[in-house]
C-alpha cells in the first residue's frame, strides 16, 4: 500500500518493488503483476498507484493559511494526502504561525482541501506532543469490532448519538 500511495503522489501510473517476487500473491492478486527491469533485467513486482477520491489524517497543527505540520510516526499520511483528489486533515490546533519541530514535514496549503481544528481527534490513537494512545479502548475494540451487534451498538452510541441517520425524517 505504501509503495502504491508514493506512485499516486508522484503521479505515477505504478510502482516497482522487489516484494512479492517467489510468493504465490502475484498469481492470486490481479493487482500484482512481474515485470523485468529494463536496466538489469532483474524480475520485479509492480503494483498500480493508489489516488483515493478523499484523505483523511490528522495532524497536531496547521497555520491560518492551511499549510499543515505532522509529526512522529508518520507512516504515509503525507503520500496518501499527496495521492487524493481532496484531503481533509484535522488538527490538533490551528496557529498564527508554525514553528519548526525535529523531524517534522509540512504539508502545504494547497495540497490540502481543507483543515478543521479537532482537539483530541486521533483518539484512540495519539498526536505526539498532545495526547497519548488510549491502550484501554485499544484492548475494548476486539469485542466491539470482532461481533456485529456490539459494533452496531457502539456506532449508535457513539458516531450516531443525536445526529439523524438515513431515512431519519425527524
Amino acid at each position: 500500500m505504501a509503495n502504491r500511495y508514493v506512485a499516486g503522489a508522484s503521479g505515477l501510473p505504478f510502482a516497482v518493488l522487489r516484494g512479492y517476487v517467489g510468493t504465490d500473491l502475484p498469481r492470486v492478486t490481479p493487482t500484482i503483476k512481474q515485470i523485468t527491469c529494463p536496466f538489469t533485467g532483474e524480475e520485479l513486482a509492480a503494483v498500480p498507484a493508489l489516488n483515493p477520491d478523499v484523505t483523511i489524517i490528522h495532524a497536531q497543527r496547521a497555520d491560518r493559511h492551511g499549510n499543515v505540520q505532522l509529526w512522529g510516526l508518520l507512516g504515509v499520511q503525507k503520500e496518501a494526502v499527496l495521492a487524493a483528489d481532496t484531503s481533509l486533515v484535522t488538527v490538533e490546533e490551528i496557529v498564527d504561525e508554525l514553528t519548526p519541530v525535529p523531524g517534522a514535514i509540512v504539508l502545504p496549503a494547497w495540497a490540502v482541501t481543507l483543515v478543521a481544528e479537532v482537539p483530541g481527534g486521533a483518539h484512540p490513537s495519539y498526536a505526539q506532543g498532545y495526547s497519548e494512545r488510549d491502550n484501554d479502548y485499544y484492548s475494548a475494540w476486539d469485542a466491539i469490532g470482532s461481533d456485529r451487534e456490539t459494533f452496531q451498538r457502539w456506532l449508535g452510541d457513539h458516531i450516531f448519538a443525536g445526529t439523524p441517520t438515513i431515512g431519519d425524517q425527524s
